[in-house]
Order: structure tokens, then C-alpha cells, then sequence
């Protein structure tokens, strides 16, 4: 199975197909805002590596956060545009699943939110179990959080989105997965 996938989620954008389980990543420091300018010309870049065409694609797989909005939101959308454009299949990953795949047993898994704010969500197995959210001043001890995968990104994001590929976990829709509401949704509430 050919399965395109990526992960604009945070700063490092990761882009990768996998042939037949033979795989080809990229990382690209994104920065901040970078995610829309890159993301097209990198998948581009992955599937020339691969001797594949958009049309061989039978899955795409995104992370669908939690993270950066802008940059789940490019993701997102670049994911349902792709399979609408080539019938590929849609693989929805999120950042817990990639932070807690290969760890046994239950761990918690943790995602920065911005201004010393965190994400987590304690997973067995790789299955979430249950998340919150902790401002800067909840944070505490953070000896037990894992913030990045074991195996690398893009390595990780591979493995999962083949095994739900196997295993026919298929999305009919891809939507991101928010924690929480954006700065300027908050500000507008307030108003």
C-alpha cells in the first residue's frame, strides 16, 4: 500500500510516503508560520523520491493535533484536498498517539500549548485514555511526560499510519483536534 502522510503540528514539518513499506521522510524547519509555502513543494518532493504520482496514493495520513491551529488547520485541509483530489483513503493520527507508540504499559503524553501552557493525555498502549489541559502555573513536576515520540517523528507517524492502513481504521472525515479554543476565539468570546 502507498500512503502518503505528514504532520504540521509544530514548527518541524515532517513529510513522508511509505511504498509498499519502504519509506521516505523529510523534516523542514518550518518556523512558525511556514507550513502553507512548504508543505505542497515538500510533498512533491517525497513522492518524486519515490517514483510515485499523486494518483498512486491509496491513503493519506495527518496529524490532527493538538498543536500549532494555523498549522493542523493547513494540514488538515491539504489531507482532505488530497484525497478528494486522487480517492486516497484519510488516516487521522494525533500527537498522543505519535508521543506514546512503542512506550509500554501507560504513559502520559505532552504537548507545549504555548505561553508555558500544556497539553497531555495519559495513553495505554498508544490509545488515549484520557487528556486535559494545564495552565503554566498547574504544570508542576513533569518528570513522567513524554513530549516527542520514541522512535523519531517521521519514522512514527510511518509505522502508525500503516498499521491503521492494515487494520482498515479509515476516517471518513478528517477534523482537527483542538483542546482548546484559539487565542483570537477566546479574545472574541471575552468581547
Amino acid at each position: 500500500m502507498n500512503i502518503l502522510f505528514f504532520d504540521t503540528s509544530s514548527n518541524i514539518l515532517t513529510v513522508g510516503v511509505s511504498r509498499g513499506g519502504e519509506r521516505f521522510l523529510r523534516s523542514v524547519d518550518a518556523g512558525k508560520n511556514g507550513h502553507t509555502g512548504l508543505l505542497l513543494p515538500e510533498i512533491d518532493f517525497v513522492l518524486h523520491e519515490a517514483e510515485l504520482a499523486p494518483s498512486d496514493m491509496d491513503a493519506v495520513a495527518a496529524v490532527l493535533g493538538p498543536g500549532s491551529f494555523t498549522g493542523i488547520r493547513i494540514g488538515v485541509a491539504t489531507a482532505a484536498a488530497f484525497s478528494r483530489g486522487t480517492g486516497a483513503k484519510k488516516i487521522g493520527v494525533t500527537e498522543f498517539e505519535l508521543i506514546s507508540r512503542g512506550r509500554a504499559g501507560r504513559v502520559t503524553a505532552a504537548v507545549e500549548a504555548g505561553h508555558g501552557n500544556l497539553y497531555f493525555a495519559d495513553c495505554e498502549d498508544g490509545m488515549t485514555v484520557n487528556s486535559g489541559f494545564l495552565t503554566a502555573e498547574e504544570r508542576g513536576d513533569e518528570s513522567g511526560f513524554f513530549f516527542e515520540p520514541l522512535f523519531g517523528r517521521g519514522e512514527t507517524l510511518a509505522s502508525i499510519a500503516e498499521a491503521k492502513a492494515a487494520a482498515g481504521d479509515f476516517s471518513d472525515i478528517l477534523e482537527p483536534f483542538y483542546m482548546r479554543k484559539s487565542q483570537a476565539e477566546r479574545t472574541k468570546d471575552e468581547v
